[in-house]
């Protein structure tokens, strides 16, 4: 019997290109007013090249995408010739992340959610670092869990083993609903829970991988998705 569904976040209840790239520039306008030597040498294309060299210099941030953003952008202030480097970051960093939670739900998003948790208890299972207070969804959610917090991501079986321990629940009680094939879908079978492939642009399934229990292209399918597994 299902007693528990999780959901990923990015680019499974919202689309995240158009979020990261609208975070990006509400910063570089902020950086032009503030640091604007920063946005003479740094466009969007530079930022995610700085973002890329933090990540190989500094392995062990590859969990924390906070950290590694607030890295990235006090490497290039100080790049850039600024010493005050740390506490310009940290103002453009709270300007980044505004945006980063300014989020446009998909269709639907709320009110599935919403009647889902009626039944069963929700919860978010992210390699991002959504605030849902900040996106006006942490009402929805019983529990969350993110790469940050637990030093570890998704597909690591151990990612969504910390889900079982938290409630209580064996795997055989559990849904997961993910767009990544691999980080949500294989990484919940790895630990044997059920799946859901959030799937809104009607992708291929990846040839040799253990396709989902259920696949949607939209959240007002949900309900009937998990409807077919619970009586499966």
């Amino acid at each position: 019997m299902i007693k528990v569904i999780t959901f990923d976040l990015d680019d499974t209840l919202w689309s995240i290109g158009p979020v990261i790239e609208n975070a990006n520039q509400k910063m570089l306008e902020w950086m032009n007013q503030h640091a604007p030597k920063f946005g003479h040498t740094y466009d969007e294309a530079g930022i995610n090249a700085l973002r890329d060299e933090v990540m190989e210099a500094h392995p062990e941030m590859l969990h924390d995408l906070s950290k590694i953003r607030l890295t990235l952008i006090e490497l290039g202030l100080s790049r850039s010739g600024y010493t005050n480097s740390l506490a310009l970051a940290q103002q453009a960093y709270a300007v980044y992340f505004r945006s980063r939670n300014d989020v446009v739900l998909f269709d639907d998003t709320r009110v599935a959610l919403k009647a889902l948790k009626e039944k069963y208890q929700i919860g978010a299972l992210t390699n991002g670092n959504a605030d849902l207070t900040q996106v006006g969804i942490n009402d929805l959610f019983d529990f969350y869990f993110n790469s940050a917090q637990l030093g570890l991501s998704k597909p690591n079986p151990a990612f969504f083993t910390m889900a079982l321990e938290h409630t209580g629940h064996s795997a055989a009680n559990f849904i997961h609903v993910g767009d990544h094939a691999g980080h949500d879908i294989a990484g919940a079978q790895a630990v044997g829970m059920r799946t859901i492939w959030m799937n809104p642009n009607n992708m291929a399934w990846p040839s040799g991988q253990k396709p989902a229990c259920q696949e949607i292209q939209h959240l007002n399918q949900l309900s009937m998705a998990v409807a077919n597994i619970h009586d499966s």
